[in-house]
């Protein structure tokens, strides 16, 4: 079962197991009292964030010592913890140039060190949920999705549903983060959870009009990454 709370602009879920279940992501710091409030009472095992922005990592600390639960992410965004800006963001949007500026001067969130890096095709049923871990680099280093047997996908912000286009914003690596989002587009989801904006529905018009561009469109990107290790 998912559940979906909604933070100011910021989406955290929780996906039960028959017994346990995991939080995916918190919110900004504010929230942390109502989102304690909202799961304390859902059994969770673990608090698992999709990649380390300060929107998404704010309350761990509190949360975690609040449910004595262990945290996980990938160790690629573990600087972003005490240093926000420690992957450099671009975007081509005013949107996405505003959110970088945002990202650029945020402040630290209250420390907390990991108790677990995860990495991709690592699997959840330890923490009593069905699930398996998906690497979606390219709107940070370490950002990573969460699949499950019903076909559900918990993307993060490598998907943004703040227009139609759905794509994120803003990005530490643009070749990485299309490759990301058209891995989205092209798996058979059921349905899927980002960090902003509402769940979008396989049948969604918005979801099949970007799987025919980004079929066509992969070829080039192919290219494009080919060519980027080629230089290395």
């Amino acid at each position: 079962m998912v559940e979906l709370f909604k933070f100011g602009i910021n989406n955290c879920y929780v996906l039960s197991g028959e017994k346990y279940a995991i939080l995916i992501d918190t919110c900004p710091e504010r929230y942390a009292g109502a989102l304690f409030e909202t799961i304390k009472h859902k059994n969770i095992t673990l608090l698992l964030l999709t990649h380390g922005h300060t929107d998404h990592i704010a309350c761990t600390k509190y949360i975690a010592e609040k449910l004595h639960i262990p945290v996980a992410m990938h160790q690629k965004d573990y600087p972003l913890i005490q240093q926000p800006s420690a992957q450099k963001m671009s975007a081509v949007t005013p949107l996405g140039l505003a959110m970088c500026q945002k990202v650029k001067h945020q402040k630290p969130v209250p420390f907390f060190e990991p108790d677990i890096f995860i990495t991709h095709g690592q699997r959840l049923e330890e923490y009593g949920v069905k699930g398996k871990i998906f690497a979606l680099a390219g709107h940070t280093e370490g950002s990573l999705g969460i699949w499950t047997p019903n076909k559900e996908f918990f993307v993060g912000d490598a998907m943004m549903h703040f227009t139609p286009f759905l794509k994120p914003c803003l990005y530490h690596n643009k070749l990485e983060m299309e490759h990301s989002f058209y891995n989205i587009c092209q798996s058979d989801a059921a349905v899927i959870y980002m960090g902003h904006g509402k769940p979008i529905f396989k049948q969604n018009t918005l979801i099949k009009w970007t799987k025919v561009q980004y079929k066509t469109n992969m070829v080039s990107l192919n290219s494009c990454r080919c060519e980027t290790k080629k230089k290395k």
